[in-house]
């Protein structure tokens, strides 16, 4: 793929779209025709236990209801192995390591830490904590703990506060004797395996929600690594973050939210056209707004059903 290789839209097949996801979805798709570039559409299913069956089908049927059909259609599932073999790379380079911590036991230890926010390196964005840095220096343990072993980047605060998860294996806790082949055991989190297929995507814009806003920094000290260790220079695409829809009352919506699937609106007396009319009105586009690398999007972080006449 060449530099500008497309508008990046990555939802999970965890259910059925609401209408928040099928907003972020127009906008995205509205970003690729404006720029006359693919529109491509990436399924994030490697949280496999939440996949839904049937859920990826449907999700497309409701985009192609609206019009929005996309340029090409990728499996995330389907880069197990270049998420495989970048971990054992990272593993191997010290970029990452083994964290034998319960959740429970983080959650604990990070509830005593003050609550001064810390800012992450080259970001104008304040991160709480994520981690105690407990593991970052220990020595190694042969064997995981009944939990299993998260896997830590090594972040640029050397405290280790913002080293973030960026897999899971229950197998080995010991870069050394980690499989060469990834098995069973082996769990991508979002962040590296996002990291590494919009890496290799060399899309032209990423568009999420402004619910992901403080995924990016950590998605693009992945890239940074991978491009270093590449020979590469590291073009960062730009990221655009839609409105993210709520209830009248500010909490999300969430695919198990009643009356706001695309077929429920119908049922309601709602045409495509109609709804893409709302979202039309309620979206103020400047595509020469787009620059390389640029972080922007929607002025409103969040809109509510009401807002869309919902």
């Amino acid at each position: 793929m060449g530099a500008s290789a497309g508008v990046r839209y990555a939802p999970s097949p965890t259910g059925r779209f609401h209408v928040g996801n099928l907003r972020t979805a127009w906008v995205s798709a509205k970003w690729a025709r404006a720029l006359g570039t693919p529109w491509i559409v990436r399924f994030e299913d490697i949280d496999e236990p939440r996949v839904v069956a049937g859920a990826r089908e449907r999700q497309l049927e409701d985009l192609a209801a609206l019009g929005l059909v996309p340029d090409e259609v990728n499996l995330q599932t389907s880069r197990r192995e270049r998420h495989y073999a970048l971990f054992l790379r990272a593993a191997a380079e010290g970029a990452i390591y083994p964290c034998t911590c319960s959740r429970k036991e983080v959650q604990d230890a990070l509830s005593g830490i003050a609550s001064a926010p810390h800012g992450r390196p080259g970001s104008a964005a304040t991160t709480a904590p994520i981690y105690t840095g407990h593991c970052r220096n220990a020595a190694i343990a042969a064997k995981p703990g009944p939990g299993g072993v998260a896997w830590r980047f090594r972040s640029a605060d050397e405290a280790g506060a913002q080293d973030f998860i960026v897999a899971r294996t229950s197998s080995a806790a010991d870069p050394r004797i980690l499989p060469s082949v990834a098995d069973a055991s082996f769990v991508p989190a979002y962040h590296w395996a996002c990291a590494i297929d919009d890496f290799d995507g060399k899309y032209r814009l990423l568009v999420r929600a402004w619910d992901l806003a403080e995924s990016t920094p950590l998605q693009r000290e992945i890239g940074e690594w991978i491009s270093k260790g590449e020979g590469s220079v590291f073009e960062a695409p730009a990221v655009y973050h839609a409105s993210l829809v709520v209830r009248n009352d500010g909490h999300r919506l969430e695919k198990r939210t009643a009356g706001v699937t695309l077929p429920e609106l119908r049922s309601a007396g709602w045409t495509a056209e109609r709804l893409l009319a709302q979202f039309e009105a309620s979206f103020d586009f400047d595509p020469s707004d787009l620059s390389p690398g640029r972080i922007f999007g929607e002025t409103a972080r969040e809109r509510t059903l009401a807002d869309l006449g919902i």
